[in-house]
C-alpha cells in the first residue's frame, strides 16, 4: 500500500473511525496478499446472494478474511480482508469480477455486502450522474474556486431534483430547464 494510502487509513482509525477500502490491483503486495488469503484459507464468514433485474441476472458471494493476522504489519487497522466475486448475466452477455477490500471493521460477510452495496449506492447514485448526466469531469471552468462552487450547484441541483421525485437527473435537468415557475416556489 502506497505510504499515503496507509498514513490516511492510520488517520481515519486514529480518529475512531472506520473504513472499508477497495485494494486496486496495482497495490500489489497487498492484493497479492488478499489473493493468498482467498486461495489458501478458510474464510471466516460468507455469504450469498442471488438478484434478478433490470436485463441482468447477478450472483453475489461475499467471503471474509482475517486480516489483522495477514496484515497487521501494514499498521493502518486491517481487521479484516474482504472478497467479492459477481458473476452473471448483463444485457445477454456474461461477467465474472472479483474485487478485494480491506477494512477496519470485525463483522460477518453479510454486513459486507451491504457495506459495498451501500457504496456502490453511492457510487451510481451521486458520482456517476456528476460524471455522466452533469459531465463533472471535464467542465471547462476556470478560476480559483469555480470548480468547487459549481460543484455545490451541482449538488444542490442533485437534491432539489430528488426532493421533488425526480429518480433520472437527465429527465429533471431536460424538464426543468423549462418550468423555472416549478423551481422557485422549492427555493423559499
Amino acid at each position: 500500500m502506497p505510504c499515503t494510502a496507509k498514513k490516511t487509513l492510520h488517520q481515519i482509525v486514529k480518529q475512531g473511525n472506520d473504513y472499508p477500502v477497495c485494494v486496486k490491483a496495482n497495490q500489489q503486495r497487498l492484493y497479492r496478499g488478499i489473493e493468498q488469503q482467498f486461495k489458501m484459507n478458510q474464510p471466516l464468514s460468507c455469504y450469498q446472494e442471488h438478484e434478478q433485474g433490470h436485463g441482468r441476472s447477478t450472483n453475489w458471494q461475499v467471503s471474509v478474511f482475517d486480516g489483522g493476522a495477514a496484515f497487521g504489519h501494514h499498521n493502518a487497522g486491517i481487521q479484516s480482508c474482504i472478497v467479492v466475486q459477481r458473476h452473471g448475466h448483463r444485457d445477454g452477455k456474461s461477467f465474472d469480477e472479483r474485487q478485494y477490500y480491506i477494512s477496519s471493521v470485525v463483522t460477518n460477510a453479510e454486513q459486507f455486502h451491504r457495506i459495498v452495496r451501500g457504496h456502490w449506492s453511492i457510487e451510481n447514485q451521486l458520482h456517476w450522474v456528476k460524471d455522466v448526466t452533469f459531465n463533472e469531469d471535464d467542465a471547462p471552468q476556470s478560476g480559483r474556486y469555480a470548480a468547487a462552487n459549481w460543484s455545490v450547484v451541482r449538488n444542490f441541483f442533485i437534491t432539489l431534483a430528488r426532493s421533488v421525485g425526480f429518480t433520472s437527473m437527465a429527465t429533471a435537468k431536460r424538464q426543468l430547464a423549462i418550468q423555472l415557475q416549478r423551481i422557485f416556489p422549492l427555493l423559499q
